[in-house]
Order: structure tokens, then C-alpha cells, then sequence
């Protein structure tokens, strides 16, 4: 029985995007494309003093969860959501752990992550549509976790959870093995802006 996954949607309504990687805070942001990385003493609040309508480049927003993953949070997608770029996946996931971003637009929540040297998985974490590489190790995590191996059914549901957002986390987490808790979001955080262009087609 896995514990009830923090309520993203609860805590950021719609809009955002998180990924969880296996590398430390600093590498996250160098491989989303953020030179000039530093401390963010406001943490998320950082993101309210940004214009909606100023275009990029982009704010990002990294902390540890542990001594070996990190989360990396955007709020803008100007250019598109920085953690849904494969080379992005490609370069946070390392041989022993897979990088994994959920994004959360309206009426639409999805996980993508990246198994090292492999392709793009992904799935929408309401019906539990499916599409990319799929690990054996990931489809058994997944399964654990309580979600089924095909589309969503009313015989075989996704897991229960308190919101879209908190369901893809779930996804997320069982992907990764890494969990995210509330008291990681109080940071330290660190953060910068990034130009990175909308993510071609791959």
C-alpha cells in the first residue's frame, strides 16, 4: 500500500511542471539551460514577482530531496516546459535511476521521463494512456503502485488520489523510486533563467 502522494494540484492549482532526477540541485539547472545559477532566498515565491506575459527566458527552481535526487520546478512555459526536452531526460537520468517530469496544463496531467540511453516514455496519468519505452522495471513500479498495465477501465482503474496532479506524482514516484514531501518544498532553493527552446518533435 503506497502513502498518499502529495496534492500538487492542491498546492499549485494549474500550470506547472516538476521533474525528479537522480543528480544535485546545480547539475539539474545546468542541463535545463540555466548559466548563471543562485540561491533563491524568496524560494517559490520567486515565481509570483514574474510577469506572465514577459516571455523568456524562464525561471527555474531547484532543491534536494536527498544526498542523491533533486526536484526542479517551473511555473512558465513560454518555451514550452523545460523538463519535457528528451535531451534534457537524457542527460539528468543516469545508468542505475530514470529523470521524470509531470507536467501540468488544464485538464491535462502527464508524466514523460527517460530510462538512460533509452527513448521517451510517457503517460497521461488519468486514463493511464501509455506511448514510448516502457521498462519491465517500470511497468512491474508502476503495477505496484496500483496502476494498470492498459488503458483505465472502471474494472481497472487508476489508483485512487486526491487530485490529477497528486496522481501523476504518484506515477512519478513510482517511476523513480524517489518521493517528494511537503517539507522539501520549503527549500533551500536554487534557481536562474533559462532561453531553452521549445523541444522539438523526437
Amino acid at each position: 500500500m503506497h502513502a498518499q502522494p502529495l496534492d500538487l494540484t492542491s498546492v499549485w492549482g494549474e500550470g506547472w511542471a516538476l521533474t525528479l532526477a537522480p543528480r544535485s540541485p546545480s547539475f539539474c539547472l545546468t542541463a535545463m539551460g540555466v548559466t548563471d545559477a543562485a540561491p533563491l532566498p524568496e524560494g517559490l515565491a520567486a515565481f509570483a514577482q514574474r510577469s506572465p506575459f514577459a516571455g523568456p527566458p524562464v525561471l527555474l527552481a531547484a532543491a534536494a530531496l536527498d544526498d542523491e535526487w533533486s526536484i526542479v520546478v517551473e511555473s512558465e512555459a513560454q518555451t514550452g516546459w523545460v523538463g519535457t526536452h528528451p535531451d534534457v531526460l537524457e542527460a539528468l537520468a543516469t545508468p542505475l535511476a530514470p529523470a521524470c517530469t509531470i507536467t501540468s496544463d488544464p485538464n491535462k496531467v502527464q508524466v514523460l521521463f527517460r530510462e538512460h540511453g533509452r527513448r521517451v516514455g510517457g503517460m497521461e496519468a488519468l486514463t493511464n494512456r501509455r506511448w514510448g519505452h516502457f521498462g519491465e522495471e517500470t511497468r512491474r513500479a508502476l503495477r505496484g503502485a496500483g496502476f494498470p498495465d492498459g488503458y483505465a477501465t472502471p474494472e481497472n482503474p487508476v489508483p485512487a488520489a486526491p487530485s490529477e496532479g497528486a496522481l501523476g506524482l504518484l506515477a512519478a514516484q513510482a517511476i523513480t523510486g524517489a518521493e517528494l514531501r511537503s517539507e522539501h518544498l520549503r527549500g533551500p532553493w536554487l534557481g536562474g533563467l533559462t532561453g531553452k527552446p521549445y523541444p522539438s518533435a523526437s
